[in-house]
């Protein structure tokens, strides 16, 4: 029953992300792979590689709308004394929630990839599976932390548009800040691939910075417990 709920508050928001970034993917690799000439295979890399930069700017968006919502924003709309009244604790609530935002987040990572693909295949340009999954696990490895900072931040914020305000305003500010003065230790970096990319391929190494997704889902899973105890403590 949780978890139907969790899928019926997020599946409008789901969808039309997944719809959004699966078909800007195939149709932005689908047409800028036909202005490339045979003999460009570095070109074709760096076409993948550029796909990754616009897809990591939506995915980023669409997960920070996903981790919008909760109690808080239930509070907000006096709706929370329902979803309270469960005979389950708020973290089992909350724990939900996270599960079925991070499936959501995983497959508009993964789908619109495959779409990329599928696309390329049928132009008789394949891609590496290697590839691929490189891009995938850095979208998801390095970018789960803004989905985990939009829980934070729905649990500490109410109002409709004051907590994604606030979220997109932190993810902006941080972007900002790391690209300035901690370009190593930039998350968005990492998530786009920019930090392995290989400059005279424009093909990810075998070894991905296995060290900064590591660091990474880490700050991810701090900023989720520490939204759990904010819940726990918190009066509705």
């Amino acid at each position: 029953m949780l978890w139907y709920k969790a899928w019926l508050e997020t599946r409008a928001r789901f969808l039309t992300s997944l719809a959004t970034l699966t078909l800007f993917s195939a149709i932005f690799v689908h047409h800028a792979q036909g202005l490339i000439r045979p003999e460009w295979k570095s070109d074709f890399s760096r076409l993948l590689f550029v796909n990754q930069q616009f897809l990591v700017i939506m995915w980023v968006l669409a997960v920070v709308l996903l981790g919008m919502g909760g109690l808080v924003r239930e509070k907000a709309v006096g709706t929370s004394s329902l979803t309270l009244a469960l005979p389950v604790s708020r973290a089992r609530l909350l724990s939900v929630r996270v599960g079925m935002g991070a499936l959501e987040a995983i497959v508009l990572g993964v789908l619109p990839w495959i779409a990329v693909f599928v696309v390329s295949s049928m132009a008789k340009k394949p891609i590496l599976i290697s590839q691929v999954a490189s891009y995938v696990l850095l979208i998801i490895g390095g970018g789960l932390v803004y989905f985990a900072m939009a829980i934070l931040v729905s649990s500490l914020v109410a109002g409709e548009y004051t907590a994604p305000a606030l979220a997109f305003g932190v993810v902006l500010l941080t972007a900002i800040i790391f690209d300035a003065w901690l370009r190593p230790f930039s998350v968005w970096r990492l998530a786009t691939g920019d930090l392995s990319i290989d400059r005279s391929t424009y093909l990810l190494p075998g070894h991905l910075p296995w060290l900064g997704i590591l660091a990474s889902l880490s700050a991810a899973v701090l900023m989720l417990m520490v939204s759990t105890i904010v819940l726990q403590r918190r009066e509705f």
